[in-house]
């Protein structure tokens, strides 16, 4: 049984002194869960070493991770950020392939899949993030099989085993509504079927495959009403400690009535 997954990404936001009130108000919001649900807070990356050093003291399941990071390992890269320094600064999770990078920055998947290479390097997990443009909304199974067998060639399934997944929809990006519960299942299930085709279905099976994308609390169930659905990325509910609680709740509860 694959153990739910929760993803805050906080981007441009929260302070030092907020992320570690967040971090003191979260752990005790979800004592009770023990460790039904695997939590994963990406900060900016000024709050990533006070933040991992809190986190040494936190008995709940919350991993680090960054929002984004540089593919090369050579140091003469001016404002950016290897893999190397994230996880000697405790990170233990990257996500890579946002849209926001993607459509500001021009990232494409030749790119995410060079720090996708960097990441493994560095023994970080990557949160491989994959989902159709605004102008490919009826065509996503191939654009996520594109995404998916450019930004994966050349890993093995060990690799693959190791990651997560977040489907999520550049239109599903800063608006008042996630995308539709029946496309989210859609895709991800969509995911773990060609995950199963590269892989085989044992790697399939293990690969937690979450969405993102606007979602609040009470969207929370109706998306992980799915299957392959295994839990929820938020942003702007992720940087409010209660709300993110009661999505993390929301979705252990709904591993306990599924499993």
């Amino acid at each position: 049984m694959r153990k739910p997954f929760a993803l805050a990404n906080w981007k441009m936001a929260m302070t030092v002194a907020e992320s570690l009130a967040f971090l003191r108000e979260l752990q005790a919001a979800i004592a009770d869960l023990g460790n039904a649900v695997e939590v994963v807070i990406c900060p900016p990356y000024t709050a990533l070493y006070p933040m991992a050093r809190a986190l040494e003291d936190v008995s709940a399941p919350i991993g680090l991770g960054a929002q984004d990071m540089h593919w090369a390992s050579d140091p003469a890269y001016t404002g950016e950020i290897s893999a190397s320094l994230l996880a000697d600064v405790g990170c233990r999770w990257v996500m890579l392939g946002h849209w926001e990078r993607r459509r500001r920055r021009g990232e494409g998947d030749d790119l995410v899949q060079r720090k996708l290479q960097a990441a493994l390097a560095a023994g970080l997990r990557p949160i491989v993030l994959v989902g159709q443009s605004s102008g490919e909304a009826d065509q996503f199974q191939p654009a996520l099989a594109a995404q998916l067998s450019h930004i994966l060639a050349d890993c093995d399934a060990a690799q693959v085993t190791g990651m997560a997944f977040v489907f999520e929809p550049e239109w599903s990006i800063g608006v008042a509504e996630p995308a539709p519960p029946q496309q989210v299942g859609a895709g991800c299930a969509f995911i773990r079927r060609w995950l199963a085709a590269a892989y085989g279905q044992a790697v399939a099976e293990a690969v937690r495959i979450i969405t993102g994308g606007s979602v609040t609390p009470q969207h929370a169930a109706a998306l992980l009403a799915h299957p392959d659905v295994d839990g929820l990325g938020v942003t702007r509910q992720g940087r409010r400690a209660a709300d993110f609680a009661a999505i993390v709740h929301i979705i252990a509860e709904n591993r306990r009535r599924t499993s």
